[in-house]
């Protein structure tokens, strides 16, 4: 029998983003009932230090919407994960989101052991609210 070396057992990921459709048929009016099970998921077996982000995407289908942004909000705050939705069709907000991402993940690199952490969700709301709540 072959050994594994111990790198190979466990996958070591810097960020997880995890993308949800706010318009699938499919579901009744809720997110899908999965999300939960892998938020749970991550905060249990991922690196604490794992940069998280709850993206809703097709924001632009409005007339096709399933799930509402509260719902997308709620979820997020419930695992205290930065929420925003995008559209990959339109680019809302996409830029943003690999943006706010990379930022942790450079400040992480870079920071003192002192120096104050970057807040993601602050960051991610701040943009937010000066180019009028949607970024293209």
């Amino acid at each position: 029998m072959q050994h594994t070396p111990s790198f190979l057992k466990r996958v070591t990921y810097l960020s997880l983003s995890l993308l949800f459709s706010l318009s699938l048929p499919s579901l009744s009016p809720s997110l899908p009932p999965s999300l939960q099970a892998w938020l749970t998921e991550i905060h249990e077996y991922a690196q604490q230090d794992v940069v998280l982000m709850l993206l809703g995407n097709k924001a632009d289908a409005t007339h096709e919407r399933v799930v509402k942004r509260e719902e997308g909000e709620k979820l997020a705050k419930e695992f205290a994960v930065p929420f925003m939705e995008t559209s990959a069709k339109s680019g809302l907000n996409v830029e943003l989101a690999f943006t706010a991402v990379a930022r942790e993940l450079k400040h992480r690199s870079l920071k003192e052991p002192d120096e104050p952490t970057f807040q993601l969700e602050d960051y991610v709301n701040k943009e937010m609210k000066s180019a009028g709540c949607c970024r293209t």
